[in-house]
Order: structure tokens, then C-alpha cells, then sequence
């Protein structure tokens, strides 16, 4: 995988895509009307409420950024399609047209004030964040070189594979799921891509044993590959 990916499960762009509507359509704009109110009080030196109004806009400019930056160079784990491309092609057209009408749509609601008790606001959101993921995973797909020929041989440990190890050293067994950096939780059993044990794994297949370079470093078998 390219270094300038960002690996994301399904749900894991559904959930960057719900962040990023909301701080582009609600958040910005409330930071806006925040700005406007703290400026009508006058003197800005000593303005606190400018002063913290203006560090959110920092953050919120800067979270809208490197949403953006995810966004534009998605690898995404679990992306599959049963649809041809004919098909896909003509979705994704629709889902252009339909973005206009939901952001239309959020304009339109704005206008009843940015607050949560808005439900047409957040129903117009929730709308439009999940057109947006599914035109991400449609031009995913669109993107991608059509892949001829299977491969005959064992299956491999890939990005997105849950693989169960045996620790040679200890004797246990142990399953992981391997996710982009965004994704990873190793509490609950799902690693980085780029973590030492992924590594090692990557590519391997059942019954290979690898070793995981560490500052102690120890061997494990795959022992299944989901």
C-alpha cells in the first residue's frame, strides 16, 4: 500500500464522513456566529470570548483539513460490489445529483438556527454524510484495476485479514484484525498495519512461521486467515 493511504473500514469512513459534514455544516458556522458575537462587544485585546472563539476556529480549520487530506486518499480494507461497473457508474451519478438537493436541503434548514433542537438540520446532515460515503466507496471501486485472474495459491494475510497466531515462546493462541492506523484498538484485537506484529504477518499464509522483530524479538505461527 502507497505511504500516503489512509486504511479505513466501511464504518470507519461512515464515521469520518459524519464528523466531517458536521463540522463543515454546523460547527464552522456556529464558530462564525460566535466570532460575530464576541467582535459586537467591542475591544478585541482583552475580548476572552473572541480569544477562545478564535482558538476553536484554529481547531475546528484544522480538523477540516486533515479530514480532507483522509478523504482524498482513502484505501479502504472491506470495500466489495456486486454490481457492474455500468451500474456503479450509473449510481454514482445519481448520488451527484442527490448531494445537491441535501445540501440545498441544510442550507435551507440553517435558517432555523444551528442548534441540536434543529432536526431538520440534522436529519439534512445525517442525509448528505451518507450519500458522501457512498460516493467515496463508489469511486473506490470505479477507481480500481479489475482484477482478471484469482490467484490459486494459499489464502495470504492482507490489510483488513483476521489472522490467529500461535505464540511459539508462550504457546497461545491470539487473533487479530488488521486495520489502518486510524482504526487500530490492539485492546480490543485490532492492530496497525504498520505495528511490528502486522508487518511480519503481511503477505505470509497458514502454517508460515515469522519472526516479529521487537526489541525481543519472537516467532509465531498463522494459523488461520479470515
Amino acid at each position: 500500500m502507497e505511504e500516503n493511504k489512509v486504511a479505513l473500514t466501511i464504518e470507519g469512513l461512515k464515521k469520518l464522513e459524519n464528523d466531517y459534514i458536521r463540522l463543515l455544516h454546523i460547527e464552522r458556522y456556529q464558530n462564525i456566529e460566535e466570532l460575530k458575537a464576541a467582535r459586537a462587544q467591542g475591544d478585541l485585546s482583552e475580548n476572552a470570548d473572541y480569544d477562545a472563539a478564535r482558538d476553536q476556529q484554529g481547531r475546528i480549520e484544522a480538523t477540516i483539513k486533515q479530514y480532507d487530506y483522509m478523504l482524498s486518499n482513502l484505501e479502504l480494507i472491506d470495500a466489495k460490489e456486486t454490481k457492474s461497473k455500468d451500474k456503479l457508474q450509473e449510481e454514482l451519478d445519481n448520488l451527484k445529483e442527490e448531494r445537491i438537493v441535501k445540501t440545498e436541503a441544510i442550507t435551507e434548514a440553517k435558517k432555523d438556527g444551528l442548534g441540536k433542537e434543529n432536526e431538520a438540520l440534522n436529519e439534512a446532515v445525517d442525509g448528505l454524510a451518507q450519500v458522501e460515503t457512498r460516493i467515496k466507496i463508489i469511486e473506490y471501486l470505479l477507481s480500481k484495476t479489475t482484477e482478471t485472474t484469482k490467484s490459486r495459491g494459499r489464502k495470504a494475510v492482507k490489510l483488513g485479514s483476521t489472522v490467529t497466531i500461535l505464540t511459539l515462546d508462550e504457546n497461545e493462541l491470539e487473533t487479530y484484525t488488521i486495520v489502518g492506523t486510524v482504526e487500530a484498538d490492539p485492546l480490543n484485537g485490532k492492530i496497525s498495519n504498520e505495528s511490528p506484529l502486522a508487518n511480519a504477518l503481511m503477505d505470509r499464509k497458514i502454517d508460515d512461521v515469522v519472526t516479529v522483530m521487537v526489541q525481543h524479538p519472537y516467532k509465531v505461527k498463522i494459523k488461520e486467515i479470515n
